[in-house]
């Protein structure tokens, strides 16, 4: 009988990684090179680090990555914004459903949408000058006060002062932004409380609010107002002065209370009535919220100086 002749296995020589098929990374055995645990499949079941072969060494795998973030990038921020700009509190029903893969996380929407606003600043309610902290009408006359100290202190003219002040100032309010947070879901939680709903749901639901203020208050009001701007003196060769004053504020939180009023409904199940009350008693709080961020953005910057 004819023996059959087989090939002799090839041996890998030193340093060189035989490709794993699909199957046997699922089967086979490997050691963490993260936290050199025992496990197997294609991740790590303690710390989830990857199992890479040499197709993920190749550069077409790194032109993929590169691909697939901005295809994953794109969907998810769009449909979060699609969710935002029509269908306001759906976001926060989602997320806090445990729908997220499709999501854009509320807290980075919300980190990415404070670094655009303080890179393009058009109106000053969030990061103001030394000018508006000393008028303010609580606490101006202490930030007048402070402001004198600091001048004689380091021997500074008033625009030299003030120069400094908005350097230091643009740097603290990148963090001091996150306080909105905390004390818009506190706020909510205090007049929702019988819903029940986890602090966690307050956060995502107040993330999703100051969102909203940040996009439509700082971002695209601005937009169309220069656009209105730009149109009138096209048309008349008159120019109008761009000024954050009580008719920017009225256009900003007309819009801002009107999706609380429908955010809260949807999110809340609440009536229409108590929706528009919980958004008039929001408008309220949200003031104080403010000048609570802004007196903290004062002597965090003036500690600084």
């Amino acid at each position: 009988m004819a023996h059959e002749i087989r090939p002799a296995p090839v041996q890998p020589q030193a340093n060189q990684t035989i490709p794993l098929t699909a199957t046997e990374q699922i089967t086979a055995r490997h050691t963490c090179k993260n936290c050199q645990r025992q496990f197997e499949g294609k991740y790590c079941t303690y710390c989830g680090e990857k199992v890479y072969t040499d197709h993920d060494r190749t550069f077409s795998h790194f032109i993929q990555e590169g691909f697939h973030f901005i295809t994953h990038f794109e969907g998810t921020f769009f449909t979060t914004l699609k969710y935002i700009f029509t269908r306001p509190g759906k976001l926060s029903e989602q997320y806090c459903y445990g729908i997220r893969k499709s999501l854009f996380k509320p807290l980075s929407l919300f980190l990415l949408l404070c670094i655009l606003y303080l890179l393009f600043p058009v109106f000053e309610g969030l990061n103001m000058r030394l000018y508006y902290h000393v008028r303010h009408n609580f606490y101006g006359d202490y930030a007048m006060q402070k402001a004198i100290a600091l001048a004689q202190e380091h021997r500074w003219t008033d625009q030299q002062l003030a120069e400094v002040f908005q350097e230091r100032s643009a740097k603290v309010s990148k963090f001091l932004l996150l306080v909105l947070l905390p004390l818009t879901a506190l706020f909510f939680w205090a007049l929702t409380f019988r819903k029940r709903k986890f602090f966690f749901d307050q956060m995502v639901f107040a993330t999703e609010i100051n969102s909203v203020y940040l996009i439509w208050g700082y971002l695209v009001l601005p937009l169309l107002l220069f656009g209105a701007m730009g149109a009138y003196h096209l048309a008349t060769g008159n120019k109008l002065v761009l000024e954050d004053g009580w008719i920017t504020m009225g256009s900003i939180y007309s819009v801002f209370l009107l999706y609380t009023a429908i955010a809260a409904h949807r999110f809340y199940k609440l009536s229409w009535l108590k929706s528009v009350g919980l958004a008039l008693l929001f408008f309220v709080a949200h003031y104080f919220i403010l000048v609570i961020y802004k007196f903290f953005l004062f002597l965090i910057t003036t500690s600084l100086l």
